[in-house]
Formats: C-alpha cells, sequence, structure tokens
C-alpha cells in the first residue's frame, strides 16, 4: 500500500451515497442508507474512509441524498477516521455526475470519485501515479465483471490503455469483451463543467461517452485488486463472506471492526 506521508497527485475525494438502494432494501430496510449497511461489523461508509486516510486523501465530500441525516450523524466532520468531511447535500436525485455539480463546492484538484455501494480495497496511490503519467481527463478503475449483463462495459486500447468506446450494457447472447467500469475514477475538475446543471447526468452513461466523441483522453487502469459491488443482497452477501474469510486468513487486508 501507499506510504500515507507520501503526498499524492490526486487531492480530494468524492464519495456518492445518495441512492436509495432499493434493491438492497431486503437488508438495509426504510431507515439506513446503503452506504451505512453492515459489513463484518462495520457501517460500510467506514471501510470508504478508512481506504481514502490510509493513503493520505484526507479531503472528502460525501454526496449525500436519501437519508442524508443518518450519514452525517454517524460520519460528523470525519475526525474519527483522521479525514476532513463535508456534505453535498442534493434535494433531489442528479445522478453519479450530477451529484459533485449540485453545490458550490469548489473542485480545484484531481479527485477520486467512488461510489457508495461499491466495496474497495486498492492501491489509490498507484492508481493516481497511473492517472498523472497518463495525463488525461479521467482514469477509470476497470476489471473483468462476474454480472456482465448489469455492468458498464469499455472497450480499450491494450496498447496504451486509452479507452476507446462505451459500449453498454451487452444484450444476452451479444459477443462482448468482458471488461467493465468498477465505479472507481480519477477526474479532473474540467470534466465537471461538461455536466449539465440543469437535469440528471450519470458519469458512465452521458459524460465520460460525450467526453470521449469530444476527443478528450480517458485512460483504464485495470486491476486484479478487490473491488466488488454489493447493490444487491446476493452480491452484498459475497461482500460480506469474503471479509470474513480474509480476516480468518489474517491477511491483514481489511481492518476489523
Amino acid at each position: 500500500m501507499t506510504d500515507p506521508a507520501r503526498k499524492l497527485p490526486v487531492g480530494q475525494a468524492a464519495v456518492l451515497c445518495g441512492g436509495k438502494g432499493t434493491r438492497l432494501r431486503g437488508v438495509t430496510g426504510d431507515r439506513v442508507p446503503k452506504v451505512m449497511v453492515d459489513v463484518g461489523g462495520m457501517p460500510l461508509i467506514d471501510y470508504h474512509l478508512g481506504l481514502l486516510c490510509r493513503h493520505g486523501v484526507t479531503d472528502v465530500v460525501l454526496c449525500t441524498g436519501h437519508l442524508s441525516e443518518v450519514i452525517e450523524a454517524h460520519v460528523g466532520d470525519g475526525t474519527p477516521w483522521g479525514v476532513r468531511v463535508r456534505y453535498a447535500r442534493e434535494a433531489e436525485p442528479r445522478g453519479t455526475a450530477g451529484a459533485l455539480v449540485q453545490t458550490p463546492l469548489e473542485w480545484a484538484d484531481p479527485l477520486f470519485v467512488l461510489y457508495g455501494d461499491v466495496f474497495a480495497d486498492v492501491d489509490l496511490g498507484r492508481m493516481a501515479a497511473f492517472h498523472a503519467e497518463k495525463g488525461g481527463e479521467a482514469t477509470l478503475l476497470v476489471h473483468p465483471s462476474d454480472h456482465p449483463y448489469d455492468s458498464d462495459l469499455i472497450q480499450v486500447a491494450p496498447a496504451t490503455g486509452r479507452i476507446t468506446g462505451f459500449p453498454g450494457r451487452p444484450e444476452p447472447g451479444e459477443a462482448f469483451v468482458n471488461l467493465a467500469s468498477a465505479a472507481l475514477y480519477v477526474i479532473e475538475p474540467p470534466v465537471l463543467a461538461h455536466v449539465p446543471g440543469d437535469r440528471p447526468s450519470d458519469f458512465a452513461r452521458d459524460i465520460f461517452p460525450q467526453r470521449l466523441a469530444a476527443g478528450a483522453r480517458l485512460y483504464a487502469y485495470e486491476t486484479d485488486e478487490y473491488v466488488h459491488d454489493l447493490g444487491t443482497p446476493e452480491r452484498y452477501e459475497r461482500v460480506c463472506a469474503d471479509v470474513r474469510n480474509l480476516r480468518d486468513q489474517r491477511a491483514g487486508r481489511f481492518p476489523g471492526p
């Protein structure tokens, strides 16, 4: 893992926590936002904040919406995790991209964007270094998906890592290359200037394809590190089992409760 004392070329992070988590309602109930779901004795948001802090990313914005007050009551100003937390609460759902531009917060530096319902244990330092080396507008963490038919697939030039297309989600029986966005990005602030302020928009389906069509350089950071979404009960149970198993093996990859 990256030495937290070394300054990364990415200065801040946004965690998207505004979704209603309707597919996970059987696990969370009506009063627990999905980013607060229990994973191995800890709320999921604790892992996000711990991951960022371990890599020296201590300026964090939580983009909240549904049940914002529950998240804010638990996290507060971020002091227990060694980070500074601010909030961007959306009055109505604006999509993954819209959530970052619906407040007057200033994004002056490159930033990590993490989706709240994705459990990630990755070396953010390596990803940040890759992004800085390539010099593109955005870097997307990608990997083969075990559920490609509801994943955002990506086409990549193998020699350069440059993204060449966003084919979307395949139809059953359609041939495709299984390389999907894992919903963890590094983006440059100018990307946000292309996010509409008057309607919802999504990074994977709207903003990134539009920027690619406009000639922007976008790159894929391919890794086999642990990144799994837990947006359905079945995927949630898988992540919980993985965390339990890795702790039992004393692998040291995940913190204890």
